[in-house]
């Protein structure tokens, strides 16, 4: 029999297990619904869910501004709920059990096609993912969530238009919210600027700060009884790459890891 703690435990688990799916199927309600039908106009598209990497436990977040080439849907797909949610929960999917973030380090020193070790992007969550995570080897995609502020974008590559921003804002804020509380990060680093970032951080009291040259925005995001610890950056591509870490690293209280 078990004990009143062991029962108590149990009945947690379940009940966070349940929590996670509901958000889930919120999540793909959001992006089939609030984002994608609005959008059922435009040419051909790609669109993005965050993604979770296995050995994540609640370290860090990062979240760009948009998604550059994706999972494309078509504008007949984009016109039909069946369709939609056909794509959403095919794009939310791993194939073969894996990580779902091992594209990063499959990509890293491609010769063809997008190659991560060129992205700057990449190259400094790389560094920040080694400050705030332990045991993180070569698989340090795995220890982080990566997410967007905008799930759809030109599929050809590049961020959305100002109007293509402007109909899937709402839909776009109110996922990021849900990601938030679902994956509960310790540490939130938003690498887009303050100016594209600013419109998603109403509900924080996040706000612009003079921290180096590179952070431009401090504060934290209310998640249950938690709060995250949010840092805003500058996008890292053309800055000083090992200023530019030190400077995130700083802001978040965490102590630079050597230089590999």
């Amino acid at each position: 029999m078990l004990s009143s703690n062991a029962g108590q435990r149990m009945f947690d688990r379940w009940s966070r297990a349940g929590v996670l799916l509901v958000r889930s199927m919120e999540q793909n309600e959001i992006l089939s619904e609030k984002i994608l039908r609005p959008v059922a106009e435009a040419h051909t598209l790609c669109a993005f869910l965050a993604l979770r990497g296995r050995r994540y436990r609640g370290e860090l977040m990062v979240v760009g501004r948009a998604v550059n080439g994706w999972k494309e849907i078509s504008p007949i797909e984009m016109s039909s709920p069946d369709r939609r949610r056909q794509f959403v929960n095919a794009a939310g999917s791993v194939q073969n059990d894996q990580c779902p973030m091992q594209w990063v380090l499959d990509s890293w020193g491609n010769e063809r096609g997008y190659n991560t070790a060129r992205s700057a992007f990449w190259r400094v969550i790389k560094d920040v993912v080694h400050s705030c995570a332990t045991e993180t080897e070569s698989d340090w995609p795995s220890h982080l969530v990566w997410s967007n502020l905008y799930k759809v974008a030109p599929s050809e590559g590049g961020n959305p238009s100002g109007w293509l921003q402007q109909v899937q804002f709402e839909g776009c804020k109110a996922l990021l919210k849900l990601e938030i509380e679902s994956f509960a990060p310790a540490r939130l680093l938003f690498l887009t600027g303050w100016a594209w970032a600013a419109p998603f951080l109403a509900e924080s009291d996040v706000s612009p700060t003079q921290h180096g040259t590179h952070v431009q925005a401090k504060g934290h995001w209310p998640v249950g009884e938690r709060r995250s610890n949010v840092v805003v950056a500058s996008h890292p591509q053309g800055k000083p790459h090992r200023e530019w870490v030190c400077e995130v690293l700083a802001a978040f209280g965490a102590t630079p890891a050597p230089a590999a």
